[in-house]
């Protein structure tokens, strides 16, 4: 039941917080590309120290390489520093939604934008307390199904309360209205693997710029992703542009449209009908 992650999240709380009444929870998407796990770690202890220390949120912020639009930043105080294992901590200033190019690039040159990575680490207490004052109706939802935890109603009653609680995500709900917010720098070789375009930062380009995996024959093809498998893809006199072939489906768009191609999944959806 796809309800995004404040209400995922809020109830992996009342999990974790049954195995320790007070115990540190570290929240990470499951898709992401981390090469220097060493770094990580050493980011994700000081992270978890801050935590431990009260009633903070804590985040891990990506030290951005380009002006990138695909994903949301976070504004820090550089003078609050603290230093914690080595790793400097900042009190957020802002949670800022995915620019403009030309607002990325003035991020990027302030030095006081990191990229959101979507890394929170926090007491159970604590992200709970947050929920409770920013989000009551699903703090009410999730006080409900830890009185039935333990019970043969519990199935029940979690299916109840949780298809009626609103999608919204952690960052809106919680962390872009709290003051108690706090920031950890990483440069950890990190990718989101959001769109496309994500995989010319992770595999090596040709000498025309071009990523090609699968039976491809590509002729005066510049700057494109192409992604297939045993049929032959062939291309001529194009630029880029995205093209990825599978057993059921193949698209074709071009680069500056990666972020959009939900788009194209909500039509689909809408015309499921015409293809079935």
């Amino acid at each position: 039941m796809g309800k995004n992650t404040a209400a995922c999240i809020g109830l992996a709380a009342l999990h974790t917080q049954r195995v320790g009444e007070d115990s540190v929870m570290v929240v990470v998407p499951s898709d992401h590309v981390i090469k220097d796990e060493e770094t990580y770690i050493g980011v994700l202890k000081s992270a978890i120290e801050k935590a431990k220390a009260g009633d903070n949120l804590v985040t891990i912020g990506i030290k951005p390489s380009h002006p990138e639009t695909g994903y949301g930043y976070i504004k820090f105080r550089k003078l609050t520093k603290e230093i914690i294992n080595k790793n400097p901590v900042h009190k957020v200033e802002q949670f800022v939604e995915k620019p403009d190019y030309d607002t990325a690039v003035k991020y990027v040159e302030s030095g006081n934008y990191l990229w959101n990575s979507g890394m929170f680490i926090w007491k159970t207490s604590a992200i709970l307390n947050a929920i409770s004052r920013y989000m009551p109706e699903l703090s009410n939802a999730l006080n409900t199904i830890r009185e039935y935890f333990d019970t043969d109603k519990i199935e029940q009653v979690l299916y109840e309360e949780y298809s009626k609680l609103e999608s919204i995500s952690i960052d809106y709900g919680v962390m872009e209205k709290a003051q108690n917010v706090y920031v950890v720098p990483g440069d950890f070789g990190w990718d989101d693997v959001g769109s496309w375009t994500s995989i010319e930062r992770l595999y090596e380009k040709d000498e025309n710029g071009n990523v090609i995996r699968g039976n491809v024959v590509s002729v005066d093809t510049k700057k494109c992703i192409i992604t297939g498998s045993e049929k032959l893809i062939a291309t001529l006199g194009i630029e880029d542009v995205i093209i990825v072939d599978t057993e059921d489906a193949l698209l074709i768009c071009s680069k500056d449209k990666a972020q959009d191609v939900k788009e194209v999944l909500k039509e689909l959806k809408k015309k499921k009908a015409e293809y079935l």
